[in-house]
């Protein structure tokens, strides 16, 4: 349930929300998480779980909520252009004045902010906008908008910090977008200054630049719709690649994220695991923004930079990493971490700092595999037992200290906890994380909220049904999803649509084909890297499910069904198995296609047809350009050498281009093969790098399946002697291209 703090009584700790239902509901400060209770505001939307007690409706587990918020819960009134009648613009200069009045013309001023002053020698004045009906259609602006005044020649990026400080400032930031705001500035170069910043940080809002001058004075309506387009539609804020870093472009988990954060309060330690790039360093990122509301300090911790040290050394680094983040100026001492007292050392100092800073501790492990037994990038982690010794060092600790000291392991392997034993002795990791270690994806709410937020800023609206085929398609997993979005993105853009436009299923369908062209397989290879490099087994048992070479009766390890159900790229309904990520299993199914058993006649010879006549336009091109290497202006003689005298003579007038082209010559994949045999010396012993014999063997398996000479029915033998052969000739010709 959300709602809004509609009284609050400060002195006596508790208050009423206005839910979504229209209801009221008391809640007490001792209900409140994640923040202070002074940090709550009348007017303040939270998220909260609700009972009845003795017949009054009560709110509990209340926390704020950051996502889509004030839409739901304002009232149905039109804004329009103009300015609050409270609003004092008496601290701006008379230029500013004329441009907040040139503002009020397209917006509605709602408040007249007050001065930011950073450092000594800089400081900025600022106004809130909030957008009218029009603008929040057109770019899905619901909020007040900081529109920021930077008196200054030269434009200098601390206008951004300005900008943060605005938010700091503001007791209910909830109603400023976080997405947008304006810079207006003296210098007239201010798009340049604002375009080399975008660069930098891909990240980083969207920032309206305009100069003073634009602004200076008439209806300027039409140049900020203009801009507004410019910087709105032209960004595509799809398209991230790595680990989000801010709040205002993290989507769903949000309630998961409060989970951990929760279970670190229980003092429970966690696993997050998961595919590549399905947002697993997000996560813990985004843990350690919402830890800032707590008493707990987070410390994250990259393997592969824990990776480099030894056991002992290790714990000296995460000790010196714990004092860094806490600021505290507590005195290490490496030379005492050695082998023989680093434990003792790790845990003595582990007691000074919890006492000293009196905040609890919570290590963020990212890329777990880095230290895993028989994965580590080092031989001490991968072979050694510095594993166990770091691990019992801390477990030992988190036993001494429970929910003051806990730790969340994220990775996209999970052998570090699934191990009974290491190098014979006891995993330290076994048995230690108690809920469900896997990153779950995401449901089609929360590909609604991710995809209309951001599709909405750039002109896209997603309905209902694209949205849940979304999910449907993309199992859930963002990354996909928003790749997928962004094509979409570009294919509005290219054939040239008019935004804003509602993204329907005909649309959908277009780009499904493009975007599996020329992106889908790139994205799905490297996602399933994962199996490949650890889990061999859960890779060929997806391959024979994309395929459909698994039968009912089959019996599978259960171990390889409890990955692919975890990294939630299989579902198992009632013992069916099936893909829950659809473009996954059209990716396998491409890839995989020549493995499929069980086929028709008809399907035989139509994989044998294909891959024949493809292998054949190759080899044409192939043997024509090495010929021609080697004998020059001879090539087109020796070419019409090995033909029958009839056809010699009746293609003696071609151009040796026209040798090779099917629809003037017979030259077919027989007589590429005797081309090949009759210049083996001179052009194609080192191309194929076999012997002589081997690939005249390879020509005449592959020319007896010919249906022209061969019986309706090919055997299974002779069909999988086909694929070996002509897999050898196709590796070949791919290295040679």
């Amino acid at each position: 349930m959300r709602g809004s703090i509609v009284r609050k009584i400060k002195e006596r700790g508790f208050g009423f929300i206005l839910g979504e239902d229209k209801k009221d509901y008391f809640f007490h400060i001792s209900q409140v998480k994640y923040c202070s209770w002074g940090e709550l505001a009348e007017g303040e939307v939270l998220e909260f779980e609700t009972k009845d007690v003795k017949g009054k409706l009560q709110a509990f587990n209340i926390r704020k909520y950051y996502g889509e918020l004030v839409e739901k819960m304002s009232t149905e009134v039109k804004i329009y252009p103009g300015i609050h009648p409270k609003v004092s613009l008496t601290r701006f200069p008379v230029e500013e004045r004329d441009i907040i009045n040139t503002l009020s013309q397209t917006f509605y001023v709602t408040n007249g902010g007050s001065k930011i002053e950073l450092g000594v020698n800089s400081e900025y004045r600022y106004c809130l906008i909030k957008p009218t009906d029009r603008f929040s259609e057109q770019f899905n602006l619901r909020r007040e908008i900081v529109a920021i005044f930077s008196n200054y020649e030269n434009f200098e990026p601390r206008t951004l910090d300005a900008i943060a400080e605005v938010y700091r400032q503001n007791k209910q930031h909830f109603r400023i977008d976080k997405i947008c705001s304006i810079i207006i500035s003296k210098d007239n170069k201010i798009e340049e200054e604002i375009h080399h910043i975008l660069k930098s940080d891909i990240e980083m809002q969207v920032i309206i630049p305009f100069s003073y001058s634009e602004l200076r004075g008439g209806n300027c309506t039409n140049l900020i719709i203009k801009r507004f387009k410019d910087y709105f539609y032209e960004r595509d804020l799809f398209a991230f690649e790595s680990p989000l870093k801010k709040d205002i472009y993290f989507f769903g988990r949000r309630k998961y994220v409060h989970e951990l954060i929760n279970r670190h309060k229980s003092g429970e330690n966690s696993g997050i695991f998961g595919l590549r790039r399905s947002g697993k360093t997000s996560v813990l990122q985004a843990i350690e923004r919402a830890s800032i509301f707590t008493d707990t300090k987070c410390i994250f911790i990259d393997c592969q930079e824990l990776y480099h040290y030894t056991w002992n050394k290790g714990l000296f680094f995460l000790t010196t990493s714990i004092v860094k983040k806490m600021e505290l100026s507590l005195s290490l001492k490496e030379n005492e971490y050695d082998e023989s007292n680093a434990n003792r050392q790790f845990s003595k100092d582990l007691e000074s700092i919890i006492k000293i800073s009196k905040k609890d501790i919570l290590l963020l492990f990212d890329e777990i595999e880095q230290i895993s037994p028989e994965l580590g990038m080092k031989k001490n982690w991968k072979e050694g037992d510095d594993f166990v010794k770091l691990w019992q060092t801390i477990r030992s600790n988190f036993h001494k200290w429970g929910n003051k000291f806990t730790f969340i392991l994220a990775g996209t392997n999970p052998s570090a906890i699934e191990k009974i034993s290491i190098n014979k002795h006891d995993n330290p990791l076994y048995n230690q994380l108690k809920a469900e270690s896997y990153l779950p994806s995401f449901n089609v709410e929360d590909t609604t909220n991710m995809v209309n937020k951001l599709g909405g800023y750039m002109g896209l609206t997603f309905n209902d049904i694209v949205c849940a085929k979304l999910t449907n398609d993309f199992g859930g997993h963002p990354y996909l999803i928003r790749h997928f979005c962004s094509t979409i993105n570009k294919y509005v853009n290219d054939e040239k649509m008019s935004k804003p436009i509602n993204i329907t299923q005909a649309i959908y369908n277009k780009v499904m084909p493009v975007f599996s062209e020329k992106s889908a397989d790139n994205y799905c290879r490297f996602i399933l890297k994962v199996l490949e490099d650890y889990y061999p087994e859960e890779n060929s048992f997806l391959e024979n499910l994309a395929l459909g070479n698994l039968r009912g009766e089959d019996k599978y390890d259960p171990q390889i069904l409890t990955h692919l159900l975890g990294y939630e790229i299989i579902e198992n309904n009632q013992g069916v198995l099936g893909f829950k990520v659809e473009v996954l299993k059209n990716y396998l199914s491409r890839k995989y296609r020549y493995k499929r058993q069980n086929l028709t006649d008809e399907e035989k010879w139509l994989e044998i047809s294909e891959r024949r006549n493809r292998l054949e336009l190759k080899l044409r091109k192939i043997v024509k350009l090495q010929l021609k290497a080697e004998y020059g202006t001879n090539a087109k003689q020796k070419v019409l050498n090995s033909m029958r005298h009839d056809l010699k003579i009746k293609y003696q007038s071609l151009q040796y281009n026209d040798l090779f082209d099917p629809n003037k010559c017979e030259i077919y994949f027989s007589q590429l093969g005797i081309l090949i045999e009759n210049y083996w010396d001179d052009c194609f012993k080192n191309l194929f790098g076999k012997n002589k014999q081997t690939i005249k063997a390879y020509f005449t398996i592959i020319n007896s399946l010919r249906k022209d000479c061969h019986a309706s029915i090919v055997s299974t033998e002779e069909l999988e002697n086909f694929r070996s052969t002509i897999t050898q000739l196709e590796k070949i010709i791919a290295d040679y291209e």
